[in-house]
């Protein structure tokens, strides 16, 4: 009964995020993550969820054309604010002395994800270094080279932009053979590939379980 009471809560407050961000009402959203924090979620709870679950289906309504594009941008926006409300709610470990370089593989318009990685990492202890969207394959050797991070972590969302995941992590061995590199996101779904076949090191398709594993 307790996992029924709380799937069917997880369900509820889904679908009340999903009917904020169709509407486009911040505040509305920001309700229904204190709702959850009330309700016992932890700030990752939200994270990877609630947040992320109804992105993923804004996603899927934008492929079916019953949304706009501008919809989609609004609603991104909206949970981009939430994710940085809820950053003000966690407690930051103790410096690592680890750094990491999280940014998008070239085309990849879809940055959500690895900015909830790099909230994640940092309040880990980490050093990071936030590329953020559709960064160029040119870039991450450049920036490799200069920063030294012991870890390049490339997130993909739209299939189209894997392709560029190959070459740009290459590039980032080529640059600095010792950086660790690591390659997720929605777009490897569904593939039955691993890492290997991108010259990485590690595939995690999440940020949470990617948060656990480095």
């Amino acid at each position: 009964m307790i996992v029924q009471d709380s799937q069917r809560q997880g369900e509820q407050l889904l679908e009340a995020l999903l009917g904020a961000l169709k509407a486009a009402d911040q505040l509305r959203a920001m309700t229904v993550v204190r709702r959850a924090l009330k309700q016992g979620w932890t700030v990752d709870d939200i994270r990877f969820h609630l947040i992320t679950p109804a992105l993923h289906d804004v996603g899927r309504q934008w492929e079916r054309g019953a949304i706009g594009v501008g919809d989609e941008h609004l609603a991104t926006s909206i949970c981009e604010w939430l994710l940085f409300t809820l950053a003000g709610r966690t407690r930051r470990h103790s410096a690592t002395g680890r750094r990491a370089l999280v940014g998008c593989s070239e085309g990849e318009l879809h940055s959500l994800g690895a900015r909830i990685l790099a909230h994640v990492l940092s309040e880990q202890g980490w050093s990071v270094l936030y590329l953020g969207a559709a960064t160029p394959t040119a870039a991450w050797p450049q920036i490799v080279y200069a920063r030294r991070p012991d870890v390049a972590v490339l997130t993909t969302t739209m299939p189209a932009a894997l392709e560029a995941v190959g070459p740009a992590v290459t590039a980032i061995k080529s640059s600095r053979p010792e950086c660790r590199t690591v390659v997720g996101g929605q777009a490897y779904h569904g593939l039955s590939g691993a890492a290997s076949d991108f010259g990485a090191d590690l595939l995690v398709l999440d940020a949470g379980a990617l948060a656990r594993q480095l």
